[in-house]
């Protein structure tokens, strides 16, 4: 495959868990017995700004990215025109979508507030790239990227991460249920146990490939295909309002028909930028000068110290300043 001349979409899926329009629509569902509280967590759904570092690092970093689509639910970033109108990228650029979109032929399943739904669908998006990279609100590129870095030179995809067997997951997940059946201990979803189910669907094995928080190439038509193939398979995972333990991660079952059609390059686990407590900032800071490492997560900034909650903001501004608008800068 000829990398020369390939553009890729980059897609956000991205909520403003402030805006009272989307908490009044949320609330009535809250109502439902059994909804685990993970899925349900204020900061699941609360944005600091990290969208905009994210968008930012995608132009300053990405120089193969042809749009980038950030997936909401009829809302809209505030600073998100001000890249066009500062002119820090053209207007066609950045592109919003709405879950009203993606969902096209399967409304009744909507609203959801539910990654996993959110995430299986967006092979919908309209006029999507065949390759696309997928990524949560809160990740951001610390250094350049290169297609090499998610096709290879014989067009197989790159997975990084490791295989792990699936015997200690599957006896939890079986005593999970246990408890939830007889006890009525609501089950809480997990990342891990997501992409096992995901593996599961085509890759019978004792094994998957586990893989970890980086942005993620997926193979639009791969994953259309398959879940149009099995409808079934796609309403029942898409029904859930908030995530539940049934749900696959739809990144793992395309990783996994890859996998299967001996399409994909395995390789290892990347160091990732990656802060998610008060005591992870210090080291934070240190990476986000680091040319070695490429990805970066914010993972619950909300949650920070004040003071820390600062040092971090005032360090992604400085080190992505070129590239954000300066009504978003002054108001940091």
């Amino acid at each position: 495959m000829s990398q020369s001349n390939l553009k890729f979409d980059l897609v956000l899926t991205w909520v403003d868990g402030d805006d009272p329009v989307l908490n009044k629509k949320r609330a009535p569902y809250l109502q439902q017995d059994d909804i685990p509280s993970n899925a349900i967590s204020p900061t699941r759904f609360n944005s600091v700004n990290e969208i905009y570092y994210n968008v930012a690092s995608i132009l300053k970093y990405v120089p193969f990215c042809r749009h980038i689509y950030i997936v909401t639910d009829g809302q809209k970033p505030k600073f998100i025109d001000d890249f066009v109108t500062e002119g820090i990228c053209n207007q066609d650029k950045i592109r919003i979508i709405d879950h009203k979109q993606i969902f096209a032929g399967y409304e009744q399943y909507l609203p959801t507030f539910n990654s996993l739904s959110i995430e299986t669908m967006l092979w919908n998006i309209p006029g999507l790239s065949d390759y696309f990279i997928s990524l949560d609100d809160d990740f951001f590129f610390n250094a350049p990227a290169q297609i090499s870095d998610f096709i290879d030179s014989n067009g197989n995809i790159i997975i990084r991460g490791h295989w792990r067997k699936k015997t200690v997951l599957k006896t939890k997940l079986k005593y999970r249920t246990f408890l939830h059946d007889v006890f009525n201990k609501t089950l809480q979803p997990k990342y891990t146990t997501a992409q096992m189910l995901g593996a599961e669907q085509v890759y019978p094995s004792n094994k998957f490939f586990e893989i970890h928080h980086y942005p993620h190439i997926n193979n639009m038509h791969t994953i259309k295909s398959f879940l149009l193939d099995n409808p079934k398979l796609l309403e029942n995972q898409i029904k859930h309002k908030f995530r539940d333990i049934t749900q696959f991660d739809p990144v793992s079952l395309m990783n996994h028909i890859k996998i299967k059609q001996n399409k994909a390059t395995l390789l290892p686990n990347l160091h990732l930028n990656y802060l998610k407590n008060d005591s992870s900032v210090p080291q934070f800071l240190q990476d986000l000068t680091d040319p070695s490492i490429k990805y970066g997560c914010i993972q619950s900034m909300d949650q920070l110290d004040p003071n820390l909650f600062d040092q971090v903001s005032r360090a992604m501004s400085k080190k992505l300043e070129s590239h954000l608008p300066s009504a978003l800068l002054a108001n940091l």
